[in-house]
């Protein structure tokens, strides 16, 4: 048996090589929403960040790493695919090698972080199971460690819009210091496993600032971004509807934790989808923690649709 031979592409034409490969999953496990190819020419990927393990000059594994447009580094490993959790291993620990030089930097983490797209009833058919296990098994081999199961959701005009709150008023950020504040307090005690991640190594304010900058740097800006009062002129939340480079979307979304019980979480929602609405966005997509269990009942409650399921590894 030949060497196994692990490179990146060479160059943009070598793109419909890396989509050659035969031992893809049958299930549905990581597959997106567009063809690799179609992505690819609109510059989603760069042949640098793009991965192959060849024997026999066939493709025998494959990785892809994106970013936002204009980035320095790859954000996010959205393709792994290969006929062993072996080849499939040694192929991401090259590419981590090569592409986590002492440079690296995104906002998100130290390294790329791994999205498994997944079947929203992974777990209940064998053959989902069988392909999503896999994955997890190359990429815990190559260092990776599980960080949390979302829920993608989805909502669409023809769902129906919910009605607008009458028991919070809605005024645009003017003053940034005020959302800070606020967002601090909307961390405390967050259960999105992203912020109690970064609540171990930052503190609260530095959560907060991390995320202004995160959510604001989105294509979107920060025009819609919503403060939300109660009937006693008291500030109990905040969300940031905006834009990624393909949907209208939740950049974030909380109330502060002396507020909550109150179900101020279906208000702010409802308010980002009438802000949409009226922009004549024909969809949104969001996501939520599977263990968050308030914000995945209240996106369930107000409309929005599971399309899938996505497991972060970091």
């Amino acid at each position: 048996m030949t060497a196994l031979v692990i490179r990146a592409l060479a160059d943009e034409s070598e793109f419909a090589l890396f989509d050659s490969i035969t031992t893809l999953p049958t299930s549905g496990v990581g597959q997106r929403m567009r063809p690799f190819l179609e992505l690819a020419a609109e510059g989603e990927y760069r042949p640098e960040w793009v991965w192959i393990a060849q024997r026999d000059e066939r493709v025998v594994a494959r990785a892809a790493f994106s970013a936002p447009h204009l980035a320095e580094h790859p954000w996010g490993l959205d393709y792994l695919d290969f006929d062993t959790v072996e080849n499939g291993a040694a192929l991401l620990k090259a590419a981590y090698a090569a592409l986590v030089t002492p440079d690296y930097h995104s906002p998100i983490g130290p390294r790329p972080e791994y999205n498994l797209l997944l079947p929203p009833d992974w777990r209940e058919r064998p053959d989902a199971f069988a392909e999503a296990s896999a994955r997890i098994q190359a990429a815990e081999k190559a260092g990776l460690t599980f960080h949390v199961e979302r829920l993608n959701l989805r909502w669409i005009p023809e769902y129906g819009l919910p009605p607008r709150s009458t028991r919070l008023a809605f005024t645009p950020v003017t003053d940034e210091q005020v959302l800070l504040d606020l967002m601090v307090h909307i961390v405390t005690g967050s259960l999105d496993a992203g912020d109690q991640a970064d609540l171990r190594s930052m503190s609260p304010k530095e959560v907060a600032a991390h995320l202004m900058a995160m959510v604001g740097d989105m294509p979107g800006g920060r025009d819609r971004w919503r403060l939300a009062y109660n009937a006693a002129g008291e500030l109990v939340g905040m969300v940031m509807p905006t834009r990624n480079d393909r949907s209208a979307t939740t950049g974030y979304i909380g109330v502060d934790h002396r507020h909550r019980g109150h179900g101020y979480a279906y208000d702010l929602l409802a308010e980002a989808m009438h802000i949409f609405a009226a922009e004549g966005e024909p969809l949104i997509i969001d996501n939520t923690d599977v263990g968050n269990h308030p914000m995945a009942a209240t996106f369930e409650r107000i409309g929005y649709r599971v399309t899938g399921r996505r497991i972060l590894m970091v």
